[in-house]
């Protein structure tokens, strides 16, 4: 897995980049945005990780170069907490994952883990390798909810016609359209994916339908469009609800005709090509309305399959979380951590807004700091720990100072427990001055100074 890890700070660079070929990855590594990008452009990579704040570049832009890429290879950002939201803007714009600075590279690897196991399943079905259902997570589940799922995706690829795949994020759309394929006569033809949202309206046809030499400028050899390299097999159009109108007629006409004419020339190229799309919005008002083309909607869905938001089969969040954790017990070679019980609880009362994807990544967070020991409350994510806890009175809620110094506090704290209580490292890790965080230390109260730490003297 060819992986290329940008990050400024030489210290965490070389940490990273060592851990990460520990793991088997081959590393490729950058201190600045420009040097990734044009790094990029030279060679394929597998895999991005990087830093959000770059000189020359920052990691979103960065990314949205990663993304116009072919093949694009998969983004995981590495972010302070003061840059979540870019990096979350990004996560829906299609980065894979983020990490929060500074973390546990227990952690670090678990998330890169996930990534590398979609991919290498995605490279399987695209040559045409079975696939057992057991790779399909997100499908997995016994509700009569995902049983339903099940059934309408055996019976889909059974078929030849257009398949629309509707649900929120991370509820496993694009890993049922691969099961859909891997289980239909075209197993053994291409897979093409496409995200809709990240192709400029400037760019379809060139994306879709290819383009000859001297077609336009930049255009110094011919490009094979994405319909031409799905002939004979599947061709996946993710997002398919954020395509421009004047995308979708052509759109359209080539889902009709299955032929089209490449940028530039005057040939018109036939192709046996089944379509898959996904969306997560809902198509049907849009197409009413006039937002998305009627004609279009129908042709596209010819059978249709809801995947339900893990809030509307709560059922399967405990057996789900118990597969998981035996995957994840499995790939560090350790025997399955034990859930605790109020944990148990925090995982059913949540909403899960991330679906299954978001409960992956809880997981292996948890299972990440808890070290071996049995997965409490505190090992989950804040937001989702609440979730098992009655909420306060608002009579017993702190002063907005206070709250944020007890944030400040037991961040402060985290950094400590990563560098073994080495200031200096802890200090570089949150972006501060050794200085600045003696005096943090010294201004904290009594319960910033963990066991294993000494309080500096007041001064």
């Amino acid at each position: 897995m060819h992986l290329l890890l940008v990050e400024d700070d030489r210290i965490v660079r070389v940490t990273v980049r060592d851990a990460l070929a520990d793991a088997g990855y081959d590393v490729a590594e950058c201190a600045d945005g420009a040097a990734a990008a044009s790094l990029l452009e030279s060679r394929p990579f597998d895999l991005v990780l990087c830093d959000v704040r770059l000189p020359g570049m920052d990691g979103v832009s960065l990314f949205r170069r990663a993304r116009a890429l072919q093949p694009a290879p998969a983004v995981v950002l590495m972010t302070a907490y003061a840059s979540t939201e870019d990096a979350v803007a990004v996560m829906r714009e299609g980065a894979r994952d983020y990490v929060l600075k500074p973390f546990e590279m227990d952690e670090l690897l678990l998330r890169l883990g996930r990534v590398r196991d979609e991919l290498l399943l995605r490279r399987r079905v695209e040559e045409g390798a079975p696939v057992a259902e057991g790779d399909l997570e997100s499908l997995a589940g016994d509700s009569p909810a995902m049983r339903l799922v099940r059934e309408r995706v055996e019976a889909a690829a059974a078929g030849e016609v257009a398949v629309l795949l509707v649900g929120e994020t991370g509820t496993g759309k694009d890993l049922a359209a691969r099961l859909v394929h891997a289980r239909s006569r075209r197993a053994r033809r291409p897979f093409v994916a496409v995200n809709c949202a990240a192709v400029p309206e400037a760019l379809f046809e060139a994306e879709m339908f290819g383009h000859e030499k001297g077609a336009f400028t930049g255009a110094d050899r011919r490009r094979q469009g994405r319909f031409e390299a799905a002939d004979g097999g599947t061709l996946f159009l993710d997002e398919v609800g954020e395509l421009a109108p004047s995308c979708q007629a052509k759109l359209l006409r080539a889902v009709e005709t299955s032929s089209f004419e490449p940028v530039g020339s005057s040939r018109t190229v036939h192709v046996d090509v089944r379509v898959i799309a996904a969306t997560n919005r809902d198509l049907a008002g849009p197409a009413a309305q006039g937002g998305f083309r009627r004609d279009l909607y129908y042709r596209l869905n010819v059978v249709d399959v809801r995947l339900p938001p893990l809030r509307e089969h709560r059922q399967d969040v405990l057996p789900l979380a118990g597969r998981f954790l035996r995957d994840i017990a499995a790939r560090q070679e350790r025997p399955m951590p034990e859930l605790e019980p109020a944990a148990a609880a925090a995982l059913e009362a949540w909403d899960w807004p991330g679906n299954v994807r978001e409960l992956v990544h809880a997981l292996e967070r948890a299972v990440a700091l808890s070290r071996g020991a049995p997965l409490a409350v505190h090992h989950l994510p804040d937001e989702i720990a609440a979730s098992a806890v009655p909420a306060a009175p608002s009579a017993a809620l702190q002063p907005l100072e206070r709250a944020v110094g007890d944030f400040e506090r037991r961040y402060i704290e985290r950094a400590l427990e990563h560098t073994g209580g080495h200031r200096g490292r802890a200090a570089a890790l949150l972006g501060i001055s050794r200085k600045s965080l003696w005096e943090r230390l010294r201004d904290a109260p009594p319960a910033a100074c963990a066991e294993g730490t000494t309080r500096p003297p007041k001064s």
